[in-house]
């Protein structure tokens, strides 16, 4: 009884079902793998959340270099205008270079954990890997100006704002493809999630204690004991008086 009773205690103290391999060897074995599988899932869940991160990350960027060649091509429609005078036509290439800028500075400094993202080094990295190594591939686009096509492009001289329109084109192509990715994320991540809580059930069910019951067990159980005992103890008071009487 004391051992059981130790037994109940623990249990209690720990809200576990399975303190030791000999309460239940294939509950144990089970409980083990799932609880194996939760971490999986989560240290999953936060590789998804790190992709969409790193994802967020280059697709703030990209908007940002697709701002400042919208504001390229305005400038450069307008430079296209005859009344404007070589001296105009270099204040407004004096705008365009600093927008240029920007855009170098940008493919420059994006980055994630160290990791440039587009300046054509991110290619074929994996994203979003999942407990059981679910994941996809992604590479991000050279967005410098050089892989847009407009490194040297000017107004003072015969332009193309085709060169531009192919610039916006490759970058809102970059971004499509990160969007594209990042749904693909968000519905893994959904999986992985809906996995995590499963398995907890079920390691729950198997290995978690019913405290309410185990208490009320543990109580019924001690008025028992206590009620034997007494019980015990008046038996041998009424020995001891009956082997006084026949003394």
């Amino acid at each position: 009884m004391k051992i059981q009773a130790y037994d109940a205690y623990s249990q209690i103290a720990s809200g576990n079902r399975i303190n030791s391999a000999s309460k239940d060897p294939a509950g144990l074995a089970i409980s083990e793998k799932l609880n194996s599988q939760i971490k999986g899932d989560q240290k999953g869940i936060q590789n998804i959340e790190s992709s969409q991160d790193l994802l967020n990350v280059a697709d703030g960027s990209l908007n940002s270099i697709l701002d400042d060649l919208g504001r390229i091509r305005e400038l450069a429609v307008q430079a296209g205008n005859g009344m404007y005078s070589a001296d105009d036509k270099s204040i407004i290439q004096n705008e365009i270079n600093s927008l240029f800028k920007n855009i170098q500075d940008n493919v420059q400094n994006t980055e994630f954990n160290t990791k440039k993202l587009i300046d054509g080094s991110f290619t074929e990295q994996q994203l979003g890997v999942g407990a059981n190594g679910q994941g996809t591939q992604m590479t991000l686009q050279d967005s410098s100006l050089e892989a847009l096509g407009l490194d040297g492009f000017s107004v003072k001289e015969n332009f193309d704002i085709s060169d531009i329109d192919k610039a916006i084109s490759k970058v809102t192509e970059s971004l499509s493809e990160i969007g594209a990715k990042t749904n693909g994320l968000e519905s893994n991540l959904n999986t992985t999630r809906v996995s995590e809580i499963n398995q907890t059930a079920a390691k729950s069910s198997i290995a978690d204690l019913d405290i309410a019951k185990a208490i009320t067990n543990l109580n019924k159980q001690n008025v028992l004991d206590q009620y034997k005992m007494s019980m015990q103890k008046q038996q041998a008071e009424q020995q001891q008086q009956q082997l006084g009487l026949l003394i």
